[in-house]
């Protein structure tokens, strides 16, 4: 299998970095192929603009659709976003490696979404979905949290984590992938030897679980069959997230990842 890590902290000898070094050599280990980006370190811009795309569709006004699509078309996308692009075909499983920032992931993270998810090459009205290009792929997220597993479950005060995942899931979902369920690693600050923390321990644990990645768990997304004309939850269709919720439902869901 083709495996593409994708990882997004500013500093490289971050836990967050450690563990793709730890999913490499046990992807490796498994008979894999591993390629593995920073993307601090190869400087993205994670800022989609104007002046990135030096051949416009329309020079007049900046349509980011527009100009995605015709960059695309005519082979003319940035460099950066070619080369993802590249990678991401290449792969059957991608994995994102990121720190929980401010409930959301880093602006590296979001930005490299917001230009490599490329409109007309990875998705349109008509390929999204199960119809996505990416179909057939699988996505991990791996993401590190300050705050302990207890603050971070259904019922802590940080909020679910999962549930905090799940737009960055269903954008990945959006354009084909099937989402794997996120590999959390709890309380991981700068200095966790100042708590007597062996995160050497957790760097194992991660390890073995890549060793049978092909044994992780997928997320439940609703099907084509569950939408009304109007693109609604039909009466009757499971409810796989507080995201999505059938009118008058009173409580949250809970998330399949409970």
């Amino acid at each position: 299998m083709n495996i593409y890590i994708v990882s997004a902290h500013p500093e490289p000898t971050s836990f967050n970095n450690s563990l793709v070094t730890t999913a490499t050599q046990a992807l490796e280990a498994s008979g894999h192929s591993v390629k593995a980006t920073d993307l601090y370190a190869h400087d993205f811009d994670a800022c989609e603009h104007a002046r990135h795309f030096h051949k416009r569709k329309n020079s007049h006004r900046f349509d980011v659709q527009a100009e995605q699509r015709f960059g695309y078309e005519n082979g003319t996308l940035p460099a950066q976003v070619d080369r993802e692009l590249a990678a991401l075909d290449w792969a059957d499983l991608l994995i994102v490696q990121f720190p929980l920032w401010w409930f959301g992931a880093p602006a590296m993270l979001k930005g490299w979404m917001d230009r490599v998810l490329v409109y007309g090459g990875l998705y349109s009205s008509e390929k999204r979905f199960e119809h996505g290009v990416c179909r057939g792929k699988r996505v991990l997220l791996c993401v590190t949290t300050g705050s302990s597993a207890d603050e971070c479950a259904v019922n802590g005060r940080e909020g679910n984590t999962h549930l905090l995942l799940w737009p960055i899931q269903y954008a990945f979902r959006y354009v084909g992938f099937d989402v794997l369920q996120a590999h959390l690693i709890h309380g991981i600050w700068a200095d966790c030897t100042a708590t007597g923390r062996d995160l050497n321990e957790e760097l194992e644990r991660f390890g073995s679980f890549c060793s049978d990645i092909d044994q992780a768990p997928l997320l439940s997304f609703n099907s084509p069959t569950d939408w009304d004309e109007r693109g609604q939850l039909k009466a009757g269709a499971a409810s796989y997230t507080p995201f999505i919720q059938h009118p008058g439902t009173l409580s949250l869901a809970r998330t399949s990842t409970e």
